[in-house]
């Protein structure tokens, strides 16, 4: 067995793979899988009909994505191979970020195996039209940032679609707002700018979407996701700057408004246990959530 190391040129593999396998996280895009490897160190190999993603991230132990593919019995099979090889090179074997379609599939397949729930990566599935309409008292605090916004700039914004051009004054933008935030040297801000150059600077061979704010004709928000299944678009980034009232809340909203009204949920991602962030996206009531698991194998 050998995994090689992701690249850009690996697009049509996993692409391949997550079309026929429809997943529900996150994780299982190629979007994200390539911009975060500057943080994940991701390497990947094909077996018996699946994807095997390997991570290995900064300062923690390397694991396995749950294989990718739907050959239910060849599964057993596969999860052999792949214990013996990350036995063989030093390293124990583990799956994290594993979805509820894979400990299904490991259920079925007889794999006598302990999953842990995790909460802090599990990640936020929301109604489409929920937040576009947000409708009834629990989305009038919502409503009412977005109200405030359009009253103090609703004449001086435009949004426009992320192009090749615009792209790159994301990539500005996300400079000024990462030396506005960074003030503490967060080491997670430091990947994600990494993560949102690598998105930027492949913006033409990537599938994502995105909408830029404009406001006096500067740039103050960004946003851009992509379909992850049949009924679910996936939200990999949303910047806006702090300081705008309302912004945050008007742009969440008019992206899902001008771009995924045909899609019946969106994915808003996990929230790592950090309170602001967690308390943010239950703000937004989440419909279910897209759990994640750690799994271990006697």
């Amino acid at each position: 067995m050998k995994f090689y190391k992701i690249d850009i040129s690996h697009k049509k593999i996993f692409d391949e793979y997550f079309k026929i396998f429809q997943p529900e996280i996150a994780d299982l895009t190629f979007t994200n899988l390539f911009m975060w490897d500057p943080f994940y160190d991701i390497h990947f190999t094909e077996e018996d009909e699946f994807l095997l993603i390997m991570a290995k991230p900064y300062n923690q132990p390397p694991f396995l994505h749950g294989p990718v593919g739907n050959s239910i019995d060849k599964l057993p099979n596969v999860i052999e191979k792949v214990k013996r090889y990350f036995e063989e090179q030093g390293y124990k074997f583990m799956l994290k970020r594993a979805s509820k379609k894979t400990i299904d599939m490991l259920t079925q397949c007889g794999m006598k195996f302990e999953s842990i729930f995790e909460r802090d990566l599990s990640d936020y599935v929301y109604r489409v039209q929920d937040l576009v309409q947000l409708k009834g008292k629990k989305y009038h605090a919502k409503k009412n940032h977005i109200n405030k916004f359009l009253r103090l700039y609703g004449n001086n914004y435009e949004w426009k679609r992320i192009d090749d051009e615009i792209v790159k004054l994301c990539w500005d933008f996300e400079c000024e707002w990462y030396e506005k935030k960074n003030g503490q040297n967060d080491i997670g801000l430091t990947f994600e700018k990494l993560a949102i150059e690598r998105a930027i600077r492949n913006f033409d061979r990537l599938s994502y979407q995105g909408m830029v704010i404009f406001i006096d004709g500067r740039i103050k928000a960004f946003t851009f996701g992509e379909p992850l299944n049949q009924n679910t678009v996936v939200i990999h980034i949303e910047k806006a700057d702090p300081d705008i009232e309302g912004l945050y809340a008007f742009i969440n909203n008019k992206f899902l408004v001008e771009f995924w009204q045909d899609f019946e949920f969106v994915n808003r991602e996990e929230d790592l246990g950090k309170e602001g962030i967690r308390k943010a996206k239950m703000s937004y009531h989440p419909y279910r959530f897209a759990e994640k698991y750690t799994v271990l194998f006697d």
